[in-house]
């Protein structure tokens, strides 16, 4: 999907064109690999603090796009946490905006609640005994972890508008509890 150049790898082929080849008609039949070289590409690009803020927001949604395709086998929770870390990173950066999905701060909180898997109350019970849990329980849990701490770079802004929600409190507070 990308070719570097011999200039610290920026990349040869422009912006533009990698988005009209993510957004292009059969682009989810190529491979999980090719999309998570475009996703890693365009996650360095989002945060190259040289560029315009708009086409760091523009490489931020490429990172967005390229997700689907990564993890062809439907959502999961690693599509979850890579999603929150990118569109935390974008909302901390370049503020949030509700006109725009990859900036929703709201449709972020409520996304990465959605997408945790496990009642709060059974996460709670699960991590007071941790370290006694099948391998699989204890991933889940780190999973959860994963994807709260998401959220920690967008927590001030979340509080700022009062919309932090009494179960997203209660998240962040077990949150250290977990794996």
């Amino acid at each position: 999907m990308s070719h570097d150049d011999d200039r610290g790898g920026l990349p040869r082929t422009p912006l533009e064109d990698l988005e009209r080849l993510a957004a292009a008609p059969g682009a989810e039949a190529r491979p999980p690999e090719q999309w998570n070289q475009l996703r890693v590409l365009a996650v360095g690009r989002m945060q190259h603090g040289g560029l315009p803020a708009g086409t760091r927001i523009r490489w931020g949604r490429l990172a967005l796009a390229a997700l689907p395709g990564k993890y062809p086998e439907g959502p999961s929770q690693q599509l979850v946490i890579e999603s929150a870390r990118v569109r935390a990173y974008l909302i901390r950066e370049f503020g949030p905006d509700p006109t725009d999905p990859a900036r929703d701060l709201p449709a972020l909180r409520a996304d990465a609640l959605r997408n945790l898997g496990l009642p709060r109350e059974t996460a709670a019970r699960l991590a007071a005994e941790w370290r006694t849990l099948p391998r699989e329980q204890m991933l889940r849990l780190r999973r959860i972890k994963n994807t709260l701490s998401a959220l920690h770079p967008v927590l001030p802004l979340l509080e700022d508008e009062e919309s932090v929600t009494d179960d997203l409190r209660a998240w962040l507070e077990l949150a250290p509890r977990l794996p």
